[in-house]
């Protein structure tokens, strides 16, 4: 009985024994299982108790350290940064050069830089990389050194400007010859390249000589080669002319660039008064080519009749017409005479017991940006006209009668004109009785002109005038004044229902008419406006269309049936057109219009169309 229990303990202790080192086996931690990276672990034991701690270094290469703990079997991380390649900073700059990273992405352990050298610059190191390494960087920073050209030598008669002996890249040698009857043959200058070779050759200095030249669009040339100061001679084609300047021959070449140039003729940018043009938009035009030119209305090609007209490019680059539009002038006309028109306005001469108002048996009229130098007047023989005195500051045109005396201010004081069988003869200003003294007063108002013979009045803002603005002495007395009352301003009455050979067409009309309002006029058979055929009121009055009679010279006979290339249309025609009518044509078998299909009656002319 007791040999058996001391059997059973010996039995429990064993088991105890063997239980407890398997157990403490199970909670070591070994060596191979430590998994992070770039870490240094030839020092380290195979193996660690539980709790154990140890301190793991970073692989060569890398900084920073890790501190472990053995827990139940496994490494935990309890202090310490994570091992990363060591960084050797910026690997340094070289003048002249640059340099990339050709391994890693940045400056640390293992990363490799590759330097070059810019343009006109070689490398002088043996090596052009730097590789990161324990210590920092090895090697030093390479060096660029400018590329060099050879020595510029036996030039002879040519002198060099520019660095010669030691020239680098970039530099540049200028030639000329010492001669100034020698010319070089070769380039004027040449550079130094990147590959250390120079642009082009060393030049000679030789006797002047041009080679005459190709020119585009010009006749074929002499061959002969040109000597110094010849004038080259060549002839454009058809359709191009001479570049300004006459070419000579000179050491350096054609003193002008020899060219033939393209004839062209410029078609001013449109205006206002310029309605439209056709073909639209286009300003330039070869030799040959046509536009047709609109003026607006109130507007006429300049030299013409004509609101409209096609003109042709010349071969000197001039328009066959100015291509101009011009303000119209009103239409010629003249009492007790004749008139003779011409591009610019007219002249006139008096019917029989009539003159000219500046005494001459003829007049001329001349029309400029619209306005007529002067209207045209012709009175009766026993009536003096123009003051004779040339120095007179107011010449006015007024027409004097038997016996009425005129004064006027002349040059340093007055001096008075007597009518006299139809001539002036001057006179003391002291027997002029019938000068009417200060004009009379008008509430509200001031003078606006005057002079001895009448006054105008204007009336103050917001009043109107009641009578006439313009009020004429008469035999020393001023004729009866106007008013001026409150009352609305800028209005018109309504308007007249026939004026000027004309007819109102409006039928409802309203009480009175604000500043600018129009009213609508017919002329009568047998005339026709003059300008517009509106009324206008302005300045409480209105301004009335005029209608003019017509007359042979604003109709055109019937139009030719064969023009230009082109066949009349219309079959039935009328034995005159009025100003504006139109006749439609057609062009013969191969031939098209150039500008439109119709003809244009335009004072008493037919503008007919083209076919080409």
């Amino acid at each position: 009985m007791g040999s058996n229990m001391q059997v059973a303990v010996k039995i429990f202790f064993v088991a105890f024994w063997v239980s407890f080192i398997t157990l403490a086996e199970e909670q070591e931690c070994l060596k191979a299982n430590i998994e992070f990276e770039n870490t240094q672990k030839s020092d380290l034991l195979e193996s660690y108790l539980n709790e154990q701690k140890v301190k793991l270094s970073c692989a060569i290469g890398y900084v920073g350290f890790l501190k472990l703990q053995c827990k139940d079997g496994k490494w935990n991380l309890i202090a310490g940064r994570e091992c990363k390649k060591r960084p050797c900073g910026h690997p340094g700059d070289t003048p002249n050069g640059d340099f990339k990273l050709i391994r890693e992405s940045e400056f640390v352990f293992g990363a490799t830089v590759e330097y070059t050298c810019r343009t006109g610059y070689i490398m002088a190191s043996r090596v052009n990389t730097r590789n990161c390494r324990i210590e920092g960087w090895d090697n030093a920073v390479p060096v660029c050194e400018v590329v060099k050209c050879p020595i510029i030598s036996n030039l002879g008669d040519v002198i060099a400007t520019g660095n010669t002996e030691e020239a680098s890249y970039g530099d540049v040698i200028y030639f000329e010859c010492e001669s100034p009857n020698k010319m070089l043959e070769g380039p004027e200058n040449i550079h130094c390249k990147e590959n250390g070779q120079w642009s082009g050759i060393i030049p000679k200095c030789t006797e002047i000589k041009c080679q005459p030249p190709e020119i585009p669009h010009a006749f074929p040339i002499t061959d002969e080669v040109y000597n110094k100061n010849d004038i080259l001679k060549y002839r454009c084609k058809t359709g191009y002319k001479p570049r300004p300047g006459n070419p000579k021959c000179t050491k350096y070449g054609w003193s002008v660039k020899p060219e033939c140039e393209e004839i062209v003729c410029l078609l001013q940018s449109s205006s206002n008064d310029v309605a439209v043009t056709n073909p639209k938009g286009k300003n330039i035009f070869r030799v040959g080519e046509s536009v047709e030119i609109k003026c607006s209305q109130k507007y006429w090609v300049l030299g013409t009749k004509q609101r409209s007209r096609t003109i042709r490019c010349k071969e000197n680059g001039n328009w066959e017409f100015n291509p101009v539009c011009e303000v119209k002038c009103a239409e010629a006309s003249v009492q007790n005479g004749i008139i003779s028109e011409w591009a610019n306005g007219f002249f006139y001469s008096c019917d029989s017991d009539y003159k000219a108002f500046d005494e001459k048996w003829w007049g001329m009229v001349t029309c400029t940006e619209g306005q007529k130098s002067d209207a045209p007047l012709c009175i009766p023989h026993d009536q003096c006209g123009q003051i004779p005195n040339v120095y007179a500051k107011h010449s006015e045109r007024k027409k004097g009668s038997e016996n009425e005396t005129v004064e006027f201010e002349c040059e340093s004081k007055q001096c008075c004109y007597k009518c006299i069988s139809g001539n002036w003869k001057k006179q003391d200003c002291e027997c002029k009785t019938f000068l009417c003294g200060t004009p009379p007063h008008v509430e509200n108002a001031v003078i606006a002109s005057h002079n001895h013979q009448y006054v105008e009045y204007k009336c103050r803002e917001n009043y109107r005038i009641n009578g006439k603005r313009l009020i004429f002495c008469d035999n020393s007395q001023w004729k009866e004044s106007p008013t001026c009352e409150l009352g609305e301003k800028h209005r018109c009455p309504s308007p007249d229902r026939e004026i000027n050979n004309a007819t109102r067409v409006s039928a409802q009309l309203k009480a009175y008419y604000e500043e600018g309002g129009t009213v609508t006029y017919k002329c009568k058979e047998g005339f026709q406006f003059e300008s517009g055929s509106e009324a206008t009121c302005s300045a409480e009055e209105w301004n009335y269309p005029r209608c003019i009679q017509l007359s042979e010279k604003h109709r055109c006979p019937s139009p030719d049936r064969e023009i230009n290339n082109a066949t009349r249309v219309s079959a039935q025609l009328k034995a005159y057109y009025e100003e504006g009518g139109t006749v439609t044509y057609k062009c013969k078998e191969g031939f098209q219009f150039e500008n439109g299909s119709e003809a244009t009656c335009s004072a008493k002319e037919w503008n007919y169309p083209r076919c080409i």
